[in-house]
């Protein structure tokens, strides 16, 4: 299994582990106690707004993986490509 299954697992896992929560705290008179955790689980599963989300983590290690257009290369930029003289 590689990085990114791996990740994607994790967040099928923890997205259903905030399901069994929420469904054994429902209407048992201790939802309080555990606040909002279901939903920093389901925040840190699977959050696309949240850049260190399992599934952003895992589509950018998955595009990272892939050629990239040269655009989304400053490196590759002609200004990096020759030695730019200063004013002589």
């Amino acid at each position: 299994m590689d990085r990114v299954e791996k990740l994607r697992r994790a967040e099928e896992l923890l997205n259903e582990a905030a399901d069994l929560m929420d469904e054994a705290l429902r209407m048992s008179g201790m939802e309080e106690r555990s606040g909002n955790d279901s939903e920093t689980i389901r925040r840190i599963a699977s959050d696309r707004d949240y850049a260190g989300s399992l599934h952003n983590i895992s589509k950018g290690l998955e595009y990272r993986d892939k050629e990239q257009p040269v655009w989304t290369q400053p490196l590759t930029s002609p200004k990096h490509q020759f030695e730019l003289k200063g004013d002589e």
